[in-house]
């Protein structure tokens, strides 16, 4: 179980265990990214947007993080122009953000252009009860996806499991085993934060879920920063010390982490690879920590 993993093309995700780093994730192409016109999100700055994306690869290879950029998107026609150019400057995997809407739009784009979904993470389903969605799914063969948990904040880690488990889903079926009805290979599992209660229960639900699913578990832990306002009316609050000694906690129990904008990559690399160098100098040590 110790080298279990998913394999996207050449990106390793860690699965029953967490002795591998987390893979990274940074999203571009988001709504209110300063590098998109407002008017048109079709038109970017492309020189902006490979100065960001380069420095989340700098930084992976600096501190030997497996990294993946996840490109959303507001509307479909915005979605293909973002696919377009990272296709022409960036080699895949990455992973496959934004509304349904745009996430259709990108499948067929990919499918046209001879993308396989090998090359690509769906992102992301909470439920088997979108036929349209489930279609999609089948019918462009999609191997890899996550499983976005809807939950409130003081969710258990046992009510958050039955989530994925209890036979809740159109058919009879659970959630984890409806998809893999659908062929899809490797499912990883999002708890969803909210707040920061939320991220506590998640962390244990990761836990769980890892022993006993065997499947890769992450979350995108910064997001309880926006239940605040935004960091425009609360640039105290959204501090990057704030962010990196939430990334250093979530790096614990995490085999992918989707850190939130690409432009918090710094602080985001630097603390998850000081958060996974001391989980090995604990486990080394035989020092009894977080058990």
């Amino acid at each position: 179980m110790t080298n279990s993993a998913y394999n996207i093309k050449n990106v390793k995700i860690g699965r029953g265990h967490f002795n591998l780093p987390p893979v990274l994730i940074g999203t571009m192409f988001y709504d209110g990214q300063t590098l998109v016109e407002k008017e048109n999100p079709e038109r970017f700055d492309e020189q902006k947007a490979k100065k960001r994306i380069e420095n989340q690869k700098k930084l992976a290879s600096q501190y030997k993080i497996p990294a993946m950029i996840e490109i959303s998107a507001s509307n479909a026609n915005a979605m293909i122009k973002y696919l377009e150019f990272y296709l022409d400057n960036y080699e895949t995997p990455f992973v496959l953000g934004g509304t349904l809407e745009t996430r259709i739009a990108g499948i067929q784009y990919l499918y046209e252009r001879g993308i396989k979904p090998a090359e690509y993470i769906y992102n992301a389903i909470t439920n088997l009860k979108n036929k349209k969605e489930l279609e999609l799914l089948k019918k462009y063969h999609i191997e890899s996806l996550v499983v976005l948990m809807l939950s409130s904040e003081n969710m258990t880690s046992t009510q958050r499991y039955a989530y994925l488990t209890a036979k809740n889903q159109p058919g009879n079926v659970s959630l984890i085993q409806g998809l893999k009805n659908l062929g899809i290979e490797k499912i990883m599992v999002d708890g969803g934060v909210i707040d920061l209660e939320s991220l506590a229960h998640i962390l244990e639900t990761q836990k769980l879920i890892c022993q006993s699913l065997n499947l890769p578990v992450g979350t995108a832990p910064n997001l309880f920063l926006f239940k605040y306002s935004s960091p425009r009316l609360n640039k105290k609050f959204h501090t990057k010390f704030r962010r990196a000694s939430i990334m250093f906690v979530a790096t614990w129990y995490s085999n992918f982490i989707f850190y939130g904008a690409i432009e918090d990559a710094t602080e985001s690399f630097a603390s998850a690879y000081q958060s996974f160098q001391f989980k090995k100098i604990v486990k080394e040590k035989n020092i009894k920590l977080f058990d």
